[in-house]
């Protein structure tokens, strides 16, 4: 399930002060909150605790530098498909400091609109680099389709 790890729910609140999320702990974070998040405010604190401050997003339309800039695609993701969904499907494999793992995209209760694949880099218990790649079907413009 979607936001799962290990049976519990992965939320900072959970961590303890000072502590580091591991690779699999920000891949679900990533998908079950931050780009979810529907205020570009909120996203931006969130990402504050959660990224690099030099994190780099490379997906099919190009190549995103900071927080800033990658809250900014967000807000666009968000304001034309506000009620789509990520779900990581299967399991998030880790080696070192990479993941990567398969995800679906859509809406709630309904087969996915598009599906990818992710990887992640963490530094310091940071998004420092993520790729996403789309794979099949094509990124809505809008959910009024």
């Amino acid at each position: 399930m979607a936001g799962m790890l290990k049976g519990e729910i992965v939320t900072l609140a959970k961590r303890n002060e000072g502590e580091k999320m591991t690779v699999a702990e920000l891949m679900h974070y990533n998908f079950d909150k931050i780009f979810i998040e529907l205020d570009p405010v909120k996203r931006e604190a969130m990402m504050r605790t959660t990224y690099t401050e030099d994190c780099v997003w490379i997906h099919p339309g190009g190549r995103l530098v900071g927080i800033a800039a990658v809250n900014d695609a967000a807000s666009e993701i968000r304001k034309h498909i506000p009620e789509y969904r990520f779900a990581v499907i299967g399991d998030i494999h880790t080696m070192h400091n990479v993941g990567i793992c398969r995800w679906g995209s859509g809406l709630p209760g309904q087969p996915f609109r598009y599906t990818g694949t992710d990887v992640l880099e963490e530094r310091d218990g940071r998004v420092a680099v993520f790729y996403t790649f789309i794979d099949s079907g094509t990124a809505p413009v809008s959910s009024k389709e």
